[in-house]
């Protein structure tokens, strides 16, 4: 297991910085209670809006690919990490969470307002050195898998010039025949 070295400074940042977070949220929820669905409804925005830039990076549409070709965004790959069935719905939150506290860190910004290199950065960084590493890969593979796999919409794999479904196949192979007969609807089994 690689040890990193975290220096007296960089500790502390990082605890201001979550405590500055943790008091925040209290103070937006809590003690305000006119404000909490404002701030519920902002928070829940800026999520969006980290998840969209995630799956921008991961797969680059429009906005960030300097050709302008379809990306995670368009092939629905949002959809498919907000779906309960693959599991990773529950962590967005914290994905999104740790992928903005990164970004305030090291760019002074949220991660959604970085530009493609300072989000690949951040990718890079938490795929290999995360304590949720397994959720930033899966979340990772689920907007390949939507672009690649065209779960919403084939997008991605006209992108890629995938020759879709096959329409059938030839009843006979190397000149023989191997079925003779014939189902209902007239095809060969």
């Amino acid at each position: 297991m690689k040890e990193i070295k975290v220096t007296r400074r960089n500790f502390l940042k990082g605890i201001t910085a979550l405590g500055g977070f943790s008091i925040v949220g209290i103070s937006g929820l809590e003690l305000w209670p006119d404000t909490a669905e404002a701030s519920q409804a902002e928070e829940l925005y800026v999520r969006l809006e980290t998840m969209k830039a995630f799956t921008d990076t991961i797969i680059p549409g429009p906005t960030s690919d300097p050709e302008g070709s379809v990306g995670g965004v368009e092939a629905g790959a949002l959809e498919v990490l907000y779906d309960p069935f693959y599991g990773v719905e529950p962590f967005i939150g914290l994905l999104s969470f740790s992928l903005n506290l990164t970004g305030l860190w090291w760019y002074g910004k949220l991660f959604k307002d970085l530009d493609l290199r300072q989000r690949t950065a951040i990718v890079l960084f938490k795929d290999n050195h995360a304590l949720i590493k397994l959720i930033y890969q899966q979340a990772e593979n689920l907007v390949k898998l939507a672009f690649y796999g065209a779960i919403i919409n084939d997008l991605g794999t006209e992108y890629i010039s995938f020759p879709g479904p096959v329409v059938g196949y030839h009843d006979y192979s190397f000149d023989k025949k191997f079925a003779h007969e014939r189902t209902e609807d007239g095809n060969l089994p």
